[in-house]
């Protein structure tokens, strides 16, 4: 995910560029375009291909923007500046269409943007909550503090859940949970069989939505997360200084360093096993085992190519636990003071890794997650029957590929089943015992921060 400040020298660049030829260029507008782009698409500001600028008007800046509409031919004139400063300078990315065909979208785009943005059916979750609030008198611009901001925020949540059912959704088509909760349904569309008739029972309060797991509980198994400890020390580790690449990761000394630092290797150790089919404890000896794990930190030629040590560093800067500079990297890990800052921690830490794993081993991940919140919540669930669930699914590889090439594939469907599962194996969304996973109250708040991220469309499963 692009980071908002990573926009700041390119805007300044494009602004002088604009007040130097007398372009029209409003510097607010443009960094408002850049971040929604860059925090919700994943789109660099150089990568404008047709298309994307009636996206940004028509969805992007609706569902995320501002609550104000923007001054529309202001935006207009803004984004055309900044695709003729792109093209003048050669910093537009080859992808990119004509700055004239851009120009030309945005304003066949314009009259469109001023009813989609005054249209609550187009606003995301968090646009519309903030919005009510400011409709009831509480805002979170005029917050002081964390704490203050936490505490306004969970006045509009209440006064928002204190709504009848039918003004909540006259108020706001677009929601369908609040922070907190989702609807049942949701969560059972998503775990849904190839028979549709099939619907897990997820346990829902009187609203039917599914509600968060208890505070101090959620709180102790973040504490208790050997993850989230690892992403601890890996922002300790890194501390003052690390010297880091012009792609914002480690360079190739320090990341073997951080790699044995973190013992790096019990867990990729797990991961190659059950790649490839043998048991997670396989037996060999202490000489083997060391070759082995020399072999898998001279292996990686840049920390990018190591998926145990760049699942941290990810999330590690996503969060802001590591400030990467031009040349180096910093530590800034905060000790969390209350419940409520380590459920938060928690749950964006491990939240992030879900978003950054691949998206076959997502779907083991929320399917697992998905049973353990609905039918198997007080028996857990047995490894083999998810991997029969992962077996019949339509979007199952190996089982597309046995329906077109001759052999049997369902080895290597299970194989890649525990695989997946044990990306998140350390990170106590679940409890095992044996081959029978349970639920924990952290990974309930998972599941339902996934159905979450799933229905506004920041994850894709």
């Amino acid at each position: 995910m692009i980071s908002m400040d990573d926009h700041e020298l390119l805007i300044r660049h494009a602004t002088a560029w604009a007040d130097h030829r007398r372009q029209p260029l409003d510097r607010d507008l443009l960094q408002t375009a850049l971040d929604l782009r860059g925090f919700h698409d994943d789109r660099s500001p150089q990568e404008w291909p047709i298309g994307s600028a009636e996206h940004l008007m028509l969805v992007r800046w609706p569902s995320h923007g501002p609550s104000e509409e923007p001054d529309v031919d202001a935006l207009v004139q803004t984004l055309d500046s900044f695709w003729r400063f792109l093209r003048g300078t050669g910093r537009m990315a080859s992808v990119s269409a004509d700055p004239k065909a851009l120009a030309k979208e945005a304003r066949r785009a314009a009259p469109g943007m001023r009813e989609a943005c005054a249209d609550p059916s187009r606003h995301g979750v968090t646009k519309s909550l903030l919005q009510f609030g400011r409709d009831i008198g509480v805002s979170l611009d005029e917050a002081d503090s964390e704490e203050e901001m936490n505490e306004r925020l969970q006045l509009i949540m209440d006064q928002w859940n204190a709504l009848p059912e039918d003004e909540r959704r006259a108020k706001s088509p677009s929601i369908s949970a609040h922070h907190g909760s989702l609807p049942g349904t949701s969560a059972s569309a998503l775990m849904a069989s190839p028979a549709p008739e099939d619907e897990f029972d997820i346990p829902v309060d009187e609203h039917g939505k599914v509600p968060f797991g208890d505070l101090g509980e959620v709180a102790a198994g973040v504490r208790a997360s050997a993850y989230v400890q690892q992403c601890r020390r890996l922002a300790n580790w890194v501390g003052t200084g690390r010297p880091v690449t012009p792609n914002q990761v480690l360079r190739l000394a320090p990341a073997r360093e951080a790699y044995a630092e973190l013992d790096l290797w019990e867990w990729e150790r797990v991961h190659q096993a059950l790649w490839a089919g043998q048991r997670e404890n396989s037996d060999v000896s202490e000489e083997v085992d060391e070759l082995r794990r020399e072999e898998a930190m001279k292996v990686f030629r840049s920390s990018a190519d190591c998926w145990p040590l760049d699942r941290v560093w990810l999330t590690c800067h996503e969060l802001g636990l590591i400030d990467i500079g031009k040349t180096k990297a910093t530590g800034a890990w905060v000790e969390p003071s209350t419940d409520e800052q380590w459920r938060q921690l928690g749950v964006s830490l491990i939240g992030s890794l879900l978003v950054h794993m691949s998206v076959a081993s997502r779907r083991a991940v929320i399917g697992a997650l998905l049973r353990l919140l609905g039918p198997d919540r007080h028996t857990g669930v047995r490894l083999d029957e998810l991997e029969e669930w992962w077996w019949v699914r339509d979007d199952n590889f190996y089982r597309s590929l046995q329906d077109q090439i001759s052999g049997s594939f369902r080895g290597d469907s299970d194989n890649w089943l525990r695989a997946g599962l044990h990306e998140m194996s350390d990170t106590g969304v679940w409890r095992r015992e044996g081959d029978v996973l349970h639920a924990t109250p952290l990974g309930y708040d998972i599941a339902i921060v996934a159905t979450y991220l799933l229905e506004v469309g920041s994850m894709e499963a």
